[in-house]
């Protein structure tokens, strides 16, 4: 089923969506749900598939948007985004009382985005029963293609693709999508582990949490520890390392190398870290030097930090170096209120145009966080909120003096390459939200500049530039960052 969209604004019934594109035509066509032998079950890749069934995602219909082309009308400045771009609205079913609902957009060059009922004043609209929900979702106007051979997450490059989302509102697992529903989902599905990170095992996602014994072991001399960012776990954090570098620093601690698997949406990291410090033994001392991740290096600064405030006992910890790599650490704007959608959007992008190991375990993360926008619900994002720039977590943890621990940093000012991203990285994230180098996910300079702690700004540091296409998730696949961390943990 396919309809001639119409530039004046007028609204254009497909299938059983009605779309309203003031400024753009071209052809909408309708796909139903289906069986695995038909069409539209090819809209969208494996690792989104399975990530969307893991989660309980049904796709309800899917609109393809084709030969599109941009005319300029009085009528296109009469809807826009909050951005103030245009937009296309959607008024779709609504799914009933019982579900919730999205909508995954992925424009021609592949960038792809969550979306979420909106009123009139913009809020997101949880309200159910009334019929039908309103999207104005933003439309770039976009004449780039996707880097050849690249499919994305949806698959359907070229073409502008609108994947209307249902889930109930009851998981069968986790219980009732609403506040600090990501809280549940992390103890059913991402629970805490600290796990020993060997050759044979460090991309393996199915590791048995470590012994008494293997604390013993990790006790009898210095040890390194790995922590992951954001809806991350180690061996997906970490799992692009070749297994030759895994097994130098295997060599180099005599095997004492773990992995600490915490969550991240829902507790702030003080919380992680006080449950890691009640895994070890009582009366154990632990020597360590840490490479961390993103928001892991703000687990990681708590545990070198603020020893002071934990519930240690007679446990000894000494942490003598920190490798931040692309950490937060004066935060990401990104973690605001206001932006935790384009935050979503910007992990999603990454996954779709730096897929890596672990892209389903990572999508479905995103999900929980996406379900539980999607019914207004504010509470329980704690992990998220920790990484806000003025919050109330960063403020009191950059007011900490000096310290013993020695701090290393790898940070990025990312310009991409694939056409299609550099509008994006340049239209939304860089002009509109971060107004500074940023690697898509944290700005660059945040990484190791001056955050009002004494243990900045770093000196020993490596930024990579532009030129070097590295990506908030791309450092452990770069050999120079690789080397870098080498030389620092034998500093």
């Amino acid at each position: 089923m396919s309809e001639q969209l119409q530039p004046n604004g007028n609204p254009v019934r497909v299938g059983g969506i009605t779309l309203r594109t003031p400024g753009l035509t071209g052809v909408a066509t309708s796909h139903l749900p289906a069986g695995p032998a038909t069409r539209s079950a090819s809209q969208g890749t494996g690792a989104l598939e399975s990530a969307l069934r893991n989660e309980g995602m049904r796709t309800t219909e899917t609109i393809e948007i084709g030969q599109t082309r941009e005319v300029p009308t009085a009528a296109a400045r009469t809807r826009s985004t909050s951005f103030g771009e245009p937009a296309i609205e959607v008024e779709v079913p609504d799914p009933g009382e019982q579900w919730g609902q999205v909508i995954l957009y992925t424009d021609e060059a592949g960038v792809t985005t969550w979306n979420f009922a909106r009123d009139e004043a913009n809020r997101i609209d949880a309200t159910r029963g009334r019929g039908t929900r309103t999207y104005v979702i933003r439309r770039r106007v976009n004449s780039a293609e996707a880097h050849p051979g690249t499919r994305g997450l949806v698959g359907m490059v070229g073409k502008k693709v609108l994947k209307v989302l249902a889930f109930p509102l009851l998981d069968p697992v986790v219980g009732e999508v609403s506040d600090f529903f990501a809280g549940l989902w992390e103890a059913k599905k991402r629970p805490y582990r600290v796990r020993l990170f060997t050759p044979d095992d460090y991309a393996a996602p199915n590791v048995a949490p470590i012994s008494d014994s293997d604390w013993q072991r990790l006790s009898r001399g210095r040890a390194l520890m790995l922590v992951h960012g954001t809806f991350s776990r180690a061996h997906t954090a970490f799992g692009s390392l070749p297994r030759e570098y895994v097994a130098a620093l295997d060599r180099r601690y005599r095997g004492r190398v773990f992995a600490f698997d915490h969550f991240t949406l829902s507790e702030d990291p003080r919380q992680n870290v006080e449950w890691l410090t009640q895994q070890i033994p009582a009366g154990l001392s632990l020597d360590l030097d840490i490479i961390s991740h993103s928001r892991g290096g703000l687990v990681s600064r708590v545990l070198a930090e603020r020893q002071a405030q934990l519930s240690l006992g007679d446990r000894r910890l000494r942490i003598r170096r920190i490798v931040f790599v692309a950490t937060p650490n004066a935060g990401t704007v990104l973690a605001n209120p206001g932006y935790i959608g384009d935050f979503i959007d910007a992990y999603t992008n990454i996954l779709n145009f730096f897929p890596d190991n672990g892209v389903t375990e990572t999508l479905e993360a995103i999900i929980a966080v996406v379900k539980q926008i999607a019914v207004a619900a504010a509470k329980g994002l704690d992990g998220l909120s920790s990484m806000r720039p003025e919050g109330p977590f960063l403020t009191e943890l950059n007011q900490t003096p000096r310290v013993g621990t020695r701090y290393f940093a790898l940070a990025s000012n990312y310009e991409p390459s694939d056409t299609g991203l550099i509008a994006y990285a340049k239209d939304v994230l860089l002009d509109k939200i971060f107004a500074a180098d940023n690697d898509l996910i944290v700005p660059t300079a945040g990484v190791w500049d001056h955050n009002g702690s004494g243990q900045f700004p770093i000196a020993q540091r490596h930024i990579f530039a532009a030129g070097a296409g590295v990506a908030h998730s791309g450092f452990f696949g770069d050999a120079t960052a690789r080397e870098r961390i080498l030389g620092w943990l034998g500093a």
